[in-house]
Parts: C-alpha cells; sequence; structure tokens
C-alpha cells in the first residue's frame, strides 16, 4: 500500500479517538426538578427548576409579564433578577444586586456664577417667546 494512505488512515483513526475521548471541561447534566406550565388564551404561567440552581418564574396577560429569574453566576453567587414589563416599558431589578446602579448626584463645590445663572435665564425668556434652536445651538428661522 501507499505510505501516504496509511499515514492519511493512522491521522484518521486518531484524530476519531481524540474527539471520542472523554473531556474534562464537558459540563455535568442538569436534572429538571420542576416544569409547571399553563396557558389559556393570552395568559399563561410558567414555572421551572432545574438541580443546579436555575428557577425561572414568569407570568403574562394581556396587561404585561412578570417574572422572576434566579440562576448561580460562575464565580457562585445567587443571582436574583426580576423583570415587570407593561405599556410603561420594563424594568428590571436585582435584590441580589447584580444590576448596575447609577451614582448619586454630586453636589455642587462651587455656586453656579452669575452670567451661567443669566444665560439660563436668556435661554428660558427665548423659549417663552418662541425661539427654537437646531442641535448645533443656530436659531431657527420659522
Amino acid at each position: 500500500t501507499n505510505p501516504t494512505n496509511m499515514k492519511s488512515a493512522v491521522f484518521v483513526a486518531l484524530l476519531a479517538l481524540a474527539a471520542a475521548a472523554p473531556r474534562a471541561d464537558k459540563p455535568a447534566s442538569a436534572e429538571l426538578l420542576n416544569d409547571d406550565r399553563s396557558q389559556e388564551g393570552a395568559s399563561y404561567s410558567t414555572h421551572v427548576e432545574i438541580d443546579n440552581g436555575i428557577v425561572i418564574s414568569e407570568s403574562g396577560d394581556d396587561e404585561g409579564v412578570q417574572g422572576t429569574y434566579v440562576f448561580t453566576a460562575p464565580n457562585g453567587e445567587t443571582v436574583e433578577m426580576r423583570l415587570v414589563a407593561n405599556e410603561n416599558g420594563a424594568v428590571f431589578e436585582s435584590p441580589s444586586g447584580h444590576l448596575p446602579v447609577a451614582p448619586l448626584p454630586v453636589q455642587a463645590i462651587h455656586p453656579i456664577p452669575e452670567h451661567a445663572l443669566e444665560a439660563i435665564e436668556f435661554a428660558a425668556q427665548q423659549r417663552t417667546a418662541g425661539v427654537e434652536w437646531d442641535q448645533q445651538g443656530f436659531v431657527i428661522d420659522n
């Protein structure tokens, strides 16, 4: 036989063995502990629990959706997220503190200069008089 064919056959056999070998990084499979779902018309309810700590509890209807989602982060912390979505938009909360929070307003350490206060008052008077500006600060002729 041709040595090239033999090398190819050995290479393919080794490749197949490597692909079939068990892997240490393969995650363990999770077991479904609870799966309770119902739907009637536009209303639905879902509650799913998995043995790896994932819990999904959600319900919705014509008015909106609300839900709680719990999982374990890679660092081992339990993350809880809550969602309320309706005609006013969607609001996410994290009782476990895993969503970013806006910083508190900074208190001014200096008073606003008088010339700035005068410019703000002048702009307010012009707005009241119907003056409009474009995005670059130029007056729009109406």
